[in-house]
């Protein structure tokens, strides 16, 4: 298995419980912070949570194309009249 660097900012006071349950179990942050971790995922997979439901708004990017020179050329005119 490889190992990466995970930097996250999260509240003090749920470092506490984390640092907490990690001291109860012997074990250090890095471990704790993994196996909760892939239990959350576990158990968001047996609960048959789907894409859909996480995102619920139903957002997605559109393609915007990019600008033709013809309309770069118009807003170079429009950008040198506002000076």
């Amino acid at each position: 298995m490889t190992t990466a660097v995970l930097n996250v900012k999260i509240d003090e006071a749920l470092k506490e419980k984390l640092r907490h349950y990690a001291e109860v179990h012997n074990e250090n942050l890095s471990v704790t912070t993994e196996k909760l971790l892939l239990l959350a995922f576990e158990a968001a997979e047996e609960a048959g949570v789907s894409e859909e439901e996480i995102d619920n708004q139903h957002t997605e990017e559109e393609n915007v194309l990019p600008f033709t020179p013809k309309e770069i050329k118009a807003l170079r005119k429009i950008l040198k009249k506002r000076k």
